[in-house]
C-alpha cells in the first residue's frame, strides 16, 4: 500500500517536473538569448554561471562542470566566450596550488549583466503573479514553502 502511494507521488512529481520545464522554457524565451533570438546577449547558461560565481563562490571549471552536469570541455568553451565578452576574468592559482586549476571571477560588466537579467526575471515572475487570484497566490506561496522544506 505504501509503495503504491510512493509511486503515485513519484508520478505527480514527474508530471510537475514536465510542467515546470515547459513554464521555464517560456521564461527563458522571454528573458534570455535563445540561439541568437530576442536581441539579448546573455544565455540562460551564462546567467547560471554568473550566478554560481557571484553568489555562490563557485569559480573553478570542475565545480561548475559538476553542478551544471556539463563536460569540462563544453563548459570551457562557454567560459572562454564569456571571458572574450568581458563577463568573466580568468586568474591562475596561487603559488603552491595545482597549476592546472584556473579561477574565474565576474567582471563589472558581468555583474551588470547579471543584475539586469535578475531584474527581468523578477519582473516576469511579478507579472505572472499579478495574473493570479488571491487564492492562487496563497496556494503557490504555500506550495513553494512546502516544497522547499521537503527538498532541504
Amino acid at each position: 500500500m505504501e509503495e503504491e502511494a510512493s509511486r503515485r507521488l513519484a508520478k505527480k512529481l514527474f508530471d510537475f517536473q514536465i510542467q515546470w520545464g515547459q513554464w521555464h522554457k517560456n521564461l527563458s524565451n522571454h528573458i534570455f538569448n535563445i540561439n541568437g533570438k530576442n536581441n539579448i546577449n546573455l544565455t540562460i547558461q551564462q546567467f547560471i554561471i554568473l550566478t554560481l560565481i557571484h553568489k555562490m563562490d563557485i569559480n573553478t571549471v570542475s565545480q561548475m562542470s559538476y553542478l551544471l552536469n556539463l563536460s569540462k570541455s563544453s563548459l570551457s568553451l562557454t567560459l572562454s566566450k564569456m571571458e572574450q565578452e568581458d563577463l568573466l576574468k580568468k586568474t591562475p592559482p596561487a603559488k603552491g596550488e595545482d597549476g592546472r586549476r584556473v579561477y574565474f571571477f565576474i567582471t563589472k560588466k558581468g555583474i551588470a549583466a547579471l543584475e539586469e537579467r535578475e531584474k527581468r526575471v523578477l519582473e516576469f515572475f511579478t507579472e505572472f503573479c499579478e495574473g493570479l487570484s488571491q487564492e492562487q497566490k496563497q496556494y503557490l506561496e504555500t506550495g513553494i514553502e512546502n516544497l522547499s522544506r521537503v527538498l532541504k
